[in-house]
């Protein structure tokens, strides 16, 4: 048998812990950069705004969508909601340029907390 069909992995309890280390981490930096995170551009903003008032579902005096009951600026803002009449998508973009930056900042404010 070769060296690395011999290799073991970390045991599933140490795995899991892996996984929730990281994932307690990727929630306290989400909670303290929202903005960077969660959040589209001002330009997908205004695209969805703009389709959201044209929607025969918008309820302009409420500012809310008759479909879902959503408040329509909080939930045109937000990057990972989506229309539920399909009139607009969540908003993947630089999604994976911002999530390797994420994953930079929590290996920087590791690296410092050693040192």
């Amino acid at each position: 048998m070769s060296d690395q069909s011999e290799q073991k992995y970390p045991s599933l309890f140490q795995q899991g812990k892996n996984l929730a280390g990281f994932t307690w981490e990727l929630l306290n930096y989400i909670t303290k950069n929202e903005e960077k995170v969660l959040f589209v551009s001002d330009e997908v903003y205004k695209e969805r705004i703009g389709i959201c008032k044209t929607c025969d579902k918008y309820d302009e005096l409420e500012n809310r969508c008759r479909e879902c009951g959503c408040y329509v600026p909080g939930k045109a803002k937000i990057n990972i909601d989506s229309c539920p009449l399909k009139k607009w998508d969540v908003d993947a973009s630089n999604w994976e340029d911002k999530f390797l930056t994420i994953q930079k900042e929590l290996s920087l404010d590791k690296d410092q907390k050693t040192e």
